[in-house]
């Protein structure tokens, strides 16, 4: 993929300890590897390092790694990937593509993702101001995160696929009948992008009996944790295991000029 200068758009080249462009821009390369190119420069973006820490111990215990399998059964070797908001590149680090981009504003995030994963190129900066050329990936992906419409229809290659992941109707319910006394269903809607239609719904579900750790650290990861009163998150402290059901819907999208196959 083209990595575009944030500046003046040009293409982005590789020297000693850089990347420049031929107006000679300069955007130096972290020492844990990934690639600053946030010219804003802000100093609170992106998850918070406890966020980034519970959802790294929740993953690693290999949770969601069915959700990992079934994304890569839609990707190719020969292909270019694009990760929107890829946080600590739990998933992006096992997707099986030839050449493969990161990006997220979160660098306690990136400084885990470019640590672990070698074969990637992760990228600080906005979802929504994407540093990379037009047309330059066959796929893009974005996984429990905000989609940047404009920026995967301007990066995504004509005859390219949005892989979109979100909750379904019934993600921890389990949990949610724990934490309240009114538990709820996700609402789950098709999300509009203009110009493109979504091909196929894919359901993909599982479920686990979590410790208490466990169920704690997942329940950091979540939105609901900021938005859950004290006296509710206090219900989780008295209980050691409980069984969760983990429900997600994968839309792939294309353009609408392309034929359905």
């Amino acid at each position: 993929m083209e990595i575009a200068c944030p500046v003046c758009k040009k293409p982005l080249h590789k020297e000693a300890g850089c990347y420049k462009c031929e107006n000679r821009h300069s955007f130096d390369i972290a020492k844990e590897g990934y690639l600053n190119l946030n010219l804003r420069n802000s100093q609170n973006t992106g998850d918070n390092p406890e966020m980034i820490k519970a959802r790294k111990n929740f993953l690693e215990k290999g949770y969601y790694d069915f959700l990992k399998d079934k994304v890569n059964e839609l990707l190719n070797e020969d292909e270019t990937l694009l990760d929107l908001a890829c946080g600590e590149g739990y998933y992006t680090m096992d997707f099986k593509c030839k050449d493969k981009v990161g990006i997220d504003l979160s660098k306690s995030g990136l400084k885990i993702a470019s640590k672990n994963d070698k074969g990637t190129l992760y990228i600080l900066s906005s979802i929504f101001r994407c540093p990379l050329s037009d047309e330059s990936a066959d796929k893009v992906i974005t996984i429990f995160a905000p989609i940047a419409k404009d920026e995967i229809k301007r990066i995504l290659k004509k005859d390219g696929t949005f892989i979109l992941v979100k909750p379904d109707v019934r993600h921890l319910f389990e949990l949610k009948q724990a934490l309240y006394d009114e538990p709820y269903l996700n609402e789950v809607e098709d999300i509009p992008i203009e110009g493109m239609h979504i091909e196929k719904h894919i359901p993909v579900s599982d479920k686990a009996l979590l410790s208490k750790e466990d169920l704690h650290n997942l329940f950091m990861m979540t939105p609901y944790y900021n938005t859950t009163s004290q006296n509710d998150k206090q219900k989780l402290e008295v209980i050691d295991e409980l069984e969760v059901g983990f429900c997600f819907v994968i839309d792939l999208y294309r353009f609408d000029q392309q034929l359905s196959v």
